[in-house]
């Protein structure tokens, strides 16, 4: 069995559509100096590209759930979701508790996600679909990500050795599906493909909207950690998206997203550079100083210190080789801080 890809459309077809002309467009003179600082709009081809066909997100659905069974990826996986109903608008996009996952049966996967992408086809449905890091099982997804990544690159002033690590998110949800308030530690750009969605955008730099602590979650890799609070309303910027447009997410900023009265095809390109791992790394290790009872102020990797903290977790965590290992390194310091901690603990609660 090909589990690259057994779609209709012939791959070399699908390499020559993307290779010309450019993935991406309208870059202006601040993007530049915005990338990774500020979010921005930007144009791009793929709305109506045969890769992003629900015929093709259908197979690419198949293919990675048996590159799954098979542990043929390290990350690629299906997430399968829908909204709870009898939630307000509020509650839906505050927090993850609003989504219930759901599980199609292994014994009758295929049946069931066919009927899914019937309720796609018909542009109906509650259940929405992420198809996690599709460039890890199908060459052509692939090829798309090496094209995006390298005009991000050439546009954004990021040297190509710097990017450790990038994948490529399909997303196709349901009429009106939410999803929530939350923050991700990688830059991002979500290009929109079919359907119209907002996209609400929190500033990574506020404190009151990101405080440290947040930060510090997110770091260790609880993405639920950023909850939506009633004092960060109206601190929001909306980017409208439609076929055509991509809004970069810079790193760590929250956001929360809604989609139309239709059914959305979008994709979620996301890069980490060397800097930004070296600030997770930094932020990692002060999570783990802190519960041992030490209070260091937020990482600056213009000082000795961090950077130490930084290159330590850097090398307890080995290969930059799939999405997981980021957090490598802060797993291992945690297992071998574990005896102390407790002592730690221990004294604490004598002492009280």
């Amino acid at each position: 069995m090909n589990l690259h890809s057994s779609s209709d459309i012939p791959h070399g077809a699908v390499l020559n559509t993307i290779a010309t002309p450019p993935v991406i467009s309208g870059w202006t003179p601040g993007d530049e100096a915005n990338f990774g600082r500020k979010p921005f709009f930007l144009s791009h081809t793929l709305a109506g590209h045969p890769l992003f066909q629900l015929d093709r997100l259908h197979q690419l659905a198949q293919d990675i759930h048996a590159a799954t069974l098979d542990r043929l990826s390290c990350d690629c996986c299906l997430r399968i979701w829908r909204d709870r109903p009898d939630l307000s608008g509020t509650e839906r996009m505050s927090s993850w508790r609003s989504k219930i996952q759901v599980e199609l049966a292994r014994e009758d996967f295929t049946d069931a996600l066919a009927a899914l992408f019937a309720d796609f086809r018909a542009g109906r449905g509650s259940m929405s679909i992420m198809l996690c890091l599709a460039d890890q099982i199908d060459p052509d997804f692939r090829a798309l990500l090496a094209r995006e990544r390298s005009e991000i690159a050439a546009i954004a002033g990021v040297a190509a050795p710097d990017i450790t690590f990038s994948g490529l998110t399909v997303i196709i949800s349901a009429p009106e599906a939410v999803t929530p308030y939350h923050n991700d530690l990688e830059q991002n750009v979500l290009f929109q493909i079919q359907g119209c969605k907002d996209v609400y955008l929190y500033s990574q730099d506020d404190p009151v909207v990101l405080p440290q602590d947040v930060i510090e979650a997110v770091a260790a890799g609880d993405g639920a950690a950023a909850r939506y609070r009633a004092e960060i309303s109206n601190r929001e910027a909306c980017y409208r998206l439609e076929p055509g447009l991509a809004v970069h997410h810079p790193l760590l900023a929250p956001h929360w997203v809604k989609n139309d009265r239709n059914l959305s095809v979008s994709a979620s390109m996301f890069l980490n550079t060397r800097a930004s791992d070296e600030l997770a790394h930094a932020h990692q290790a002060n999570r783990i100083l802190r519960q041992m009872g030490v209070h260091p102020p937020p990482p600056d990797l213009s000082q000795p210190a961090d950077r130490l903290k930084a290159l330590m977790l850097r090398k307890m965590s080995g290969p930059r080789d799939s999405y997981s290992s980021l957090y490598r390194g802060m797993e291992r310091l945690k297992d071998a801080t574990a005896p102390l901690r407790r002592a730690l603990d221990a004294i604490r609660r004598r002492a009280a």
